[in-house]
């Protein structure tokens, strides 16, 4: 499907005259926490879309080209900070300089507090392919042109995630957005509203997809009574997440055509960013809608995470065992992708008794982009990661450099975050009981059972990469990864 025939849908049509109906008259009461992303919090009840704007925080630094440190904060810093970043990495991509645009790529994400598509990219710059692919991908997903929402398939989009979205949206040049879970979110909860009031008849046509946030804030309108549920991030393909940016770019340029929202930013395409960072605030908390949850939490006082949350708690897996696994499937020329594995891994006869294809899949969990990524690895990265140990680290991680642990406003790095947990709870508390107290009275699992999951990947996870050692205690290499990192939002 092409611009003119997904925007000519009369649902679609209805959707856009809403929104420039509506949005310049619904109020938010906007409530952030103070956090690395946003000090001091924010707290703002505002009317109208454009209003929003002024409300952005992102507090965020990154290095220049020449090692100097570039910061924003407010949507002002943020667009100069952007505008840096892009002409570095249009520069190096049309120049065809893979190294190049490879740190402007990784900038980008340093700026997102994202990390999980660092090894993907080093994969593509090692093998001099990073620039064509970007360049192919601009073609697909911009907004002004004859693409066509079928060409972005399997084939053409290799991975698709939240640091992705941000270098994708950087280096088109038509206002494409950077489709995160907050602007997910926000752009599903005003298409929720749309759906309560419209009069037309049959199904959703749309499903804008979001993702879970670190914190106690809500991303999905299907929180909410009457709110449509949000496909997470986890659960689509790359392509699908491809897609559903674009659509998005073309209902935001088509909006602000017949508008003259934003109009102080500038051309069209810094317009439709300027657009993008408004849902970005709106979506931090859907509650700033104004609607009560189905758990009946009030919109004025968000609650620190309560008893029954399981925001850290992973799908239980040995992390060891299962990458041993992966390693000597591989070298037996096994193909680098999950299904394969998790058909060999349910059949394979060295394991003592079978196990199923749900356990299979399970045992998969640090195997995603969310986690570490580890499908497509080269034998050689992959001999270092099991092999552990600071080098394993690096080597999962694809960062020699093994900068400090950073954690972005979304649930990912279930795995790590499990492991600071751990040694942090190891280091408080002397027996089993309060360990898993702490963990409860933190909110970072629910049940009992949870949080000895919690720390049974946090130790295995931990002591293979030398984080945590025999005693299960942080060691040096743990306080210098982690320092002082936080998992406040």
């Amino acid at each position: 499907m092409q611009r003119e025939q997904f925007l000519a849908q009369p649902e679609i049509e209805s959707f856009i005259a809403w929104l420039a109906a509506n949005l310049p008259t619904l109020t938010f009461k906007l409530r952030f926490k103070s956090s690395k992303f946003v000090p001091g919090g924010l707290t703002a009840d505002v009317q109208g879309i454009e209003q929003v704007l002024g409300h952005y925080r992102w507090k965020a630094s990154w290095q220049d080209a020449h090692q100097c440190s570039v910061d924003s904060h407010t949507w002002a810093e943020t667009q100069r900070s952007l505008g840096q970043l892009r002409e570095w990495l249009t520069s190096a991509v049309n120049q065809g300089n893979d190294q190049q645009a490879l740190q402007a790529c990784l900038q980008i994400l340093r700026w997102g507090g994202v990390r999980g598509a660092i090894p993907f990219l080093h994969r593509l710059a090692a093998n001099g392919k990073l620039s064509s692919y970007l360049q192919k991908m601009a073609g697909l997903m911009s907004l002004d042109g004859k693409n066509d929402l079928d060409d972005l398939d399997a084939i053409s989009v290799e991975r698709f995630d939240a640091g992705l979205t941000k270098i994708h949206a950087l280096f088109d040049s038509s206002g494409s957005p950077i489709y995160d879970s907050r602007v997910g979110a926000a752009i599903g909860m005003l298409y929720s509203l749309f759906r309560q009031q419209w009069t037309g008849s049959g199904k959703p046509l749309l499903a804008f997809p979001s993702g879970a946030a670190r914190g106690s804030q809500i991303r999905n309108p299907g929180a909410f009574l009457n709110g449509l549920a949000a496909p997470q991030f986890s659960s689509i393909s790359y392509e699908t997440w491809a897609r559903w940016q674009v659509r998005l770019g073309w209902i935001i340029r088509a909006l602000l055509e017949r508008t003259g929202w934003f109009a102080e930013q500038g051309a069209l395409s810094a317009r439709c960013h300027a657009f993008e960072a408004s849902l970005f605030v709106l979506g931090y908390d859907l509650r700033c809608f104004g609607w009560t949850p189905k758990s009946a939490v009030p919109v004025v006082d968000l609650p620190e995470p309560e008893r029954d949350s399981t925001g850290w708690v992973p799908t239980g897996n040995p992390f060891s065992q299962v990458i041993n696994d992966y390693l000597l499937f591989r070298r037996q020329g096994g193909k680098s992708d999950k299904a394969s594995f998790v058909d060999w891994l349910s059949t394979h006869p060295h394991h003592a008794r079978p196990i199923s294809r749900a356990t299979a899949q399970d045992y998969c969990f640090a195997f995603s982009m969310q986690e570490f990524d580890l499908f497509d690895r080269s034998l050689e990265a992959l001999e270092r990661i099991v092999a552990g140990g600071e080098d394993g680290l690096r080597a999962v991680l694809a960062s020699e450099a093994l900068e400090p642990f950073t954690l972005g406003d979304e649930r990912v790095s279930v795995c790590l975050v499990d492991v600071m947990i751990t040694g942090r709870a190891y280091q408080r508390e002397s027996t089993g009981d309060a360990r898993v107290e702490s963990i409860l009275s933190a909110g970072y699992a629910g049940t009992k059972n949870s949080a000895n999951t919690l720390m049974a990947l946090g130790r295995n996870v931990g002591k293979h990469f030398g984080l945590l050692d025999d005693k299960h205690l942080p060691t040096p290499l743990f306080e210098r990864f982690f320092g002082a990192c936080s998992l406040e939002a």
